[in-house]
């Protein structure tokens, strides 16, 4: 991978893996279900194949949670659920079958509290492993086709390629007819900060 060699890569994993850990483990406890992980995926990709990879497993159609961080490097993290996905998470929220009709009234406020569990967990986690202070803007429901949401910086060029870590997660169904629900997690970075990234990452290697 550009930039980064196979050490600093795999040392991002564990760190992104580990912290995704605690964000499940959060998201597990109030959803009151079992979570299951992917690997992390790690790559420099255009928005537009990310976008590809996203619409593999769901539509195009997406609701998200976008969050920029600031620290010793900066970037953007987003919790993206396909769109049929997001609504039976709000039914699994508040713990009924809700009419579609009133599932618009609940969805933002009900994502924004997941996002919210999820992106602090993951890229807390992620700052206290590599020992650096980390801190957050507030966390923005968006909701629309996936290449516009992952392209809606003006500064996100689509043909430019970030960094792009990428880890998707699952409820475990408890009966066929139970639906799971499948999200994904990015974290993507401009060259400046994948930059900063390396200094960082080659500061905590070499502490080990």
């Amino acid at each position: 991978m550009k930039n980064l060699d196979q050490t600093e890569q795999d040392a991002l994993k564990e760190l992104f893996n580990l912290g995704m850990g605690r964000a499940a483990d959060s998201l597990s406890k109030m959803l009151g279900e079992e979570i299951l992980l992917s690997i992390p995926y790690l790559a420099i990709l255009p928005p537009e194949d990310a976008a590809k990879l996203i619409q593999q497993a769901s539509v195009d159609s997406v609701s998200a949670i976008r969050q920029t961080f600031f620290g010793p490097f900066n970037g953007t993290a987003m919790l993206i659920f396909p769109e049929n996905n997001s609504l039976e998470l709000v039914r699994t929220l508040v713990g009924e079958d809700l009419p579609l009709e009133h599932m618009g009234e609940l969805e933002q406020e009900s994502l924004l509290e997941v996002g919210n569990i999820v992106l602090n967990a993951c890229l807390g986690s992620f700052a206290n492993l590599m020992q650096a202070e980390i801190s957050f803007n507030l966390p923005v429901f968006i909701n629309g086709q996936c290449l516009n949401l992952l392209t809606m910086d003006n500064q996100v060029n689509v043909h430019n390629p970030l960094v792009f870590l990428i880890v998707d997660f699952r409820t475990v169904a408890e009966t066929p007819a139970k639906q799971t629900i499948k999200g994904f997690v990015i974290l993507f970075l401009d060259s400046a900060a994948a930059k900063d990234l390396k200094h960082e990452l080659q500061r905590l290697l070499g502490s080990v």
